[in-house]
């Protein structure tokens, strides 16, 4: 199975959230954020760390910072995504 790239991912946070939307988004949202100084707020002193894992999901730094990143994907025999990644730095830029 070869990577895929089925798009592009925009950062203008420095940051990427990975998790499912249902538990953020909506008024019915089990961890309901209204706007971006309530996801700060869950950062609490914890500051701004490379990945923080959450109840809901969980945030990784991207690379250097803002930009457009790839996002690829990797099909199984069926053709379902069986792993997504998002290059933020390639072998070129390391």
């Amino acid at each position: 199975m070869a990577w895929e790239q089925v798009g592009e991912v925009g950062v203008d946070a420095g940051a990427i959230w990975i998790g499912d939307p249902c538990y953020i988004m909506g008024d019915d949202a089990s961890h309901r954020v209204h706007n971006w100084d309530d996801f700060c707020d869950t950062l609490g002193d914890k500051g701004w760390p490379t990945t923080h894992q959450f109840d809901s999901g969980m945030y990784v730094s991207s690379g250097y910072g803002d930009g457009t990143y790839p996002v690829e994907v990797k099909r199984n025999h069926e053709g379902r995504i069986a792993e997504v990644r998002i290059v933020f730095i390639s072998e070129d830029e390391s």
